[in-house]
């Protein structure tokens, strides 16, 4: 079959509103009355073929037609654009006579004109069409806007199309004010996907498959794109038409495509250029201070031509990141850089990463990709494509291999400083997805050590964070809280800012697996402030998830709520580890709240990951025993088996570490109701430092106990998990227990802060839910402080006296300071203002 393209036809799908709203203005022009259009859109949305069209509509309709295209040469020449258009359209003799100068007057020429259009339009009515308009010099502008006004009451049809870019200039003022004054005014979106089908199967003269459809739907509706997307792909052979069907031959754009795509930029302006070539090395999204930390610049450098190319709808704005409009524009871009300049790139894209705080396989896709070689065996998928390279346990196993002789870490100083800190960062990496806690650990002493070594302060700073994270997954509280028990000074952190949050982050995920429940949700708190006054949003998202979990132990499911809409929102640029830390916990508060389905569904994510990326069991061992729980109770075998097995590797990975052996008997005992295991799982626990894990599994076989009839056992046991939560603030899972102790006709006397488990006691419960923390705040803000006085009083944040107090705020029921000094003068008398 023939490849020929077939002409378009004088419609255009999805435009079919605004070529009715022109063919009406025609309608009510010919009769005499000027009017004035101003079509608005993105590059390539179509306004050159729409103002092609509505010439080819007014001609049909007896209109003259002028025509023409300002150049963004026009802005500098007087009456530049004026002049060429009416040379274009007029005789020689009625040229000459309306541009010749006679006088000083500038705008001469627009009485002229407007005589002439007097004379003309006589005979018939005219249209004017004048494509990117707002690139038109100044004097065309106020001619433009005096001839407009002066045509008013003649059968004159003006349509401008200026792009979407909204630059400053007098062009673009004059046709503001065209619009104030009565322009109509259409903006031209994205063609929908049944547009697209449509021109599709207009180009190519046969029905698309279903393959050419998921390629067309690439270019986001812009008409443009996918017209040179069709075109260059038939004429290369890699769309054919085989019995009226277009069949996709191969999925990647012809040259002759990325070519189109860079020319179709050309009115962007240099600098504009310049940026797009390096930011598209950064993948489809990225943050400002990514792009600024690429290009050596200030970030508020960059915010004016930011601003332009979100103008432009070349990039587009997703909360914390940036993004490419259209993905093919950025893989365009990033095709015509040269091999040399991609490589320097994609080096300074490692170390601005670096410095970001990005996830290591990120980091390390750029790190390869501008190393000279084959990148150490790792084949990154394109770095062009949507999806980011994220290398498997067994890539980066291999990558670790190939970068020395031996396992042991390097420590040699001969090899350049950046060479040994891939090395190390390779080892750790591949170490930590496979959970390995002992390699962990010594690598990250080794980084150390190398760090030392070559006097880098500041990446001391970040490696004493990785062995601190090692020693916490091996069990090692007592070494990894001497690490993080030291002052995380600022100072020590310019070059490195995100290591000042991570620092409370990490630092919080130590006091929850200890128990400590209060103290990480107030590191937690001072993570995410900073993260909000770095503008790094995105690193937020782990302290986030860990507030949830702690919201969601005190029951606290408001609260938690709150948590994962923020965290949500922040969630586009974060890193895999954060992401399925969020998805855990966002199933536990749906598992909270009853709502099973979405907990799997939630969880999706997880599963996917297991037992090839037991990531999420090396950071917290208990969730192993929850995943099982939540595919058991949907009825979903496999995968929880699959994630019992995946516990079971960790701990095989790590005999000596405690929580990773009970882990995987708490996860198979929960996968088979097995009460030996469970008892395995909880003897195990007992040895270790997880006062939480340990009451979980106290509570998990209790439940086994009792189905195998053992009642009396049980409810010793849960009697035992109950102690344990309420001694550690956990009031959700210990009404969990009650409830449970309830159904076995147990009911335990509660005295004092054990009434807040049940809410029909009254006022009391409610008061003794506060937390020590929490009655300090209270207390003082009872005595008439400020937040800010009682942050110094207390020596903390006022960030984190606001969120006691609204904490306390909502457990007691009160909205206001003044219902609050009554609570406390009903529980407890307050000592004068001032007093110790």
């Amino acid at each position: 079959m023939g490849n020929d393209v077939k002409s378009t036809a004088p419609a255009f799908p999805g435009r079919e509103i605004i070529l009715y709203e022109i063919r009406q203005a025609l309608g009510r022009t010919a009769p005499g009355g000027g009017s004035c259009l101003v079509v608005e859109g993105a590059a390539g949305t179509g306004k050159s073929e729409l103002l092609r069209l509505a010439g080819m509509h007014g001609e049909a309709s007896g209109f003259g037609l002028v025509a023409g295209t300002a150049v963004p040469l026009d802005t500098g020449a007087p009456f530049s654009t004026l002049r060429r258009v009416l040379r274009e359209n007029l005789p020689a003799r009625d040229y000459a006579l309306l541009t010749d100068r006679q006088t000083f007057d500038p705008l001469a020429p627009v009485d002229r004109i407007v005589e002439y259009l007097r004379r003309t339009t006589r005979h018939r009515p005219l249209l004017v069409a004048l494509d990117d308009a707002h690139l038109v010099d100044d004097l065309t502008a106020d001619a433009l806007r005096n001839l407009i006004d002066a045509s008013a009451s003649l059968p004159v049809l003006w349509i401008l199309a200026r792009g979407a870019s909204r630059t400053p200039g007098h062009a673009q003022e004059t046709i503001d004010w065209l619009i104030r004054e009565g322009a109509a005014r259409h903006r031209l979106e994205p063609l929908s996907p049944e547009a697209v089908a449509e021109i599709t199967a207009e180009l190519l003269g046969a029905c698309p498959d279903d393959d050419v459809l998921a390629l067309v739907a690439r270019v986001n509706g812009n008409p443009f794109l996918l017209n040179e997307l069709l075109v260059t792909s038939l004429s290369d052979g890699r769309i054919c038409v085989q019995d009226g069907v277009a069949v996709l031959i191969d999925a990647e754009p012809a040259p002759a495509f990325r070519q189109a795509v860079v020319h179709h930029l050309r009115g962007l302006s240099h600098e504009c250029l310049r940026i797009l070539d390096a930011v598209a090395v950064l993948g489809p999204r990225f943050s400002i201070h990514e792009a600024a930390g690429l290009l050596g610049r200030n970030p508020v450098e960059l915010l004016p031509v930011i601003g332009e190319l979100i103008a432009a709808s070349v990039l587009e704005d997703e909360g914390p990141c940036l993004s490419f409009r259209h993905p093919l524009v950025r893989e365009a871009l990033y095709d015509r850089l040269s091999g040399p300049t991609r490589t320097a790139l994609h080096r300074e894209a490692a170390a601005t990463l670096w410095r970001e705080g990005r996830s290591a396989p990120t980091f390390l896709e750029h790190l390869m990709l501008g190393r000279r070689g084959d990148g150490d065996g790792l084949t990154p998928a394109a770095p062009h494509q949507e999806a980011r390279f994220v290398p498997t346990a067994g890539q980066l196993a291999v990558a670790a291999r190939r970068t020395a002789a031996s396992t042991a870490p390097p420590s040699a100083p001969s090899a350049p400083y950046a060479e040994l800190m891939y090395r190390t960062t390779l080892r750790y990496s591949a170490a930590q997805v496979q959970g390995l806690h002992g390699q962990m650990v010594a690598h990250a002493r080794a980084a150390l050590r190398i760090a030392r070594d070559h006097g880098d302060r500041t990446n001391r700073a970040h490696h004493q964070l990785w062995l601190a994270i090692a020693l916490t997954a091996s069990d090692e509280f007592d070494q990894a809280g001497e690490i993080l028990a030291e002052r995380c000074d600022p100072s020590d952190h310019v070059a490195l800012p995100w290591v000042r949050p991570m620092w409370h982050y990490h630092r919080a995920q130590l006091k929850l697996a200890a128990g400590r429940l209060d103290d990480a949700d107030e590191d937690a708190v001072e993570a995410v402030r900073i993260c909000e006054r770095l503008a790094a949003p995105s690193l937020a998202v782990g302290p986030l998830a860990l507030r949830i979990r702690v919201a969601v132990h005190r029951n606290e499911l408001t609260e938690a709520n709150r948590h994962v809409d923020h965290a949500s929102r922040l969630s586009a640029a974060a890193s895999g580890a954060a992401l399925e830390e969020l998805s855990w916990v966002t199933a536990l508060l749906h598992s909270a709240e009853n709502d099973r389905e979405s907990a799997l569904d939630t969880l999706s994510r997880v599963y996917s990951g297991v037992p090839k990326r037991p990531l999420l069991l090396t950071r917290e061992p208990h969730a192993g025993a929850c995943l099982v729980r939540t595919a058991m109770s949907a009825g979903d075998s496999e995968r929880a088996t699959a994630v019992a097995e995946a516990a079971r590797l960790v701990a095989t990975r790590n005999p000596t570490v405690t929580s990773a052996v009970a882990a995987a008997a708490h996860a198979e005992g929960v996968l088979c109701n097995d009460v030996d295991r469970l008892r395995a799982a909880v003897s195990a626990y007992r040895s270790g430092p997880r006062p939480l894990s340990l009451a979980a599994a106290t509570e998990d076989l209790a439940l086994a106990e009792n189905d195998a009839g053992a009642r009396s056992t049980a409810i010793g046991l849960l009697d035992e998990a109950l102690a344990r939560y309420k001694n550690h603030g956990a009031r959700g899972d210990a009404l969990r227990v009650r409830k449970t102790l309830r159904s076995l006709a147990v009911r335990r006397r509660t005295r004092g802060r054990d009434r807040d488990l049940d809410p029909v006691e009254g006022p009391r419960a409610r008061w003794d839910q506060l937390t020590p923390s929490e009655l300090r705040v209270v207390r003082l803000v009872a005595q008439g402080l400020t937040n800010r006085e009682v942050a110094e009083k207390l020596f903390l944040s006022p960030h984190t006296v606001d969120s006691h107090l609204r904490h306390s705020f909502t457990k007691l029921g009160v909205t206001s300071r003044v219902e609050l000094t009554r609570q406390v003068l009903t529980h407890e008398e307050i000592p004068p203002a001032g007093s110790g």
